[in-house]
């Protein structure tokens, strides 16, 4: 567990944000942290064990614009609201509910969109000793 407090990102009021604006305020504020490495290949993770969020420090710059890290907080968000479902042995996280859900986020095709253009710039930095 690191802070939730980036070095351009504050990811508590980012969080208060969205669930105010998309939840109602519905959802339990879970302990939210940046991860200790930059990552790009899994930029966030909900972790419904231990009522954890943790973000890609790879998002925290002045390089990513504060959409790109609002949809990944949201996105694992939805994993609060939407839990993983089992069915038949297996697990379902990705529902076509959370799915639905996921696209009503203001700029979701902006963040998919700048997520997939620089992906290589993220592994490329995530990599960088």
């Amino acid at each position: 567990v690191t802070t939730d407090k980036g070095e351009v990102y504050n990811l508590t009021e980012i969080f208060r944000d969205l669930n105010k604006g998309y939840f109602r305020g519905r959802i339990a504020k879970p302990v939210l942290t940046w991860s200790a490495r930059k990552t790009y290949r899994i930029l966030g993770h909900h972790d419904a064990t231990h009522d954890h969020i943790t973000i890609s420090t790879s998002l925290d710059s002045p390089d990513v614009p504060r959409y790109v890290v609002e949809y990944v907080v949201f996105h694992e968000m939805l994993h609060i609201a939407h839990p993983t479902k089992h069915i038949n042995g297996r697990r379902y996280n990705h529902t076509p509910a959370f799915k639905r859900d996921e696209q009503k986020f203001a700029y979701y095709q902006e963040a998919e969109r700048w997520i997939e253009r620089n992906v290589r710039k993220l592994k490329k930095e995530a990599k960088r000793k």
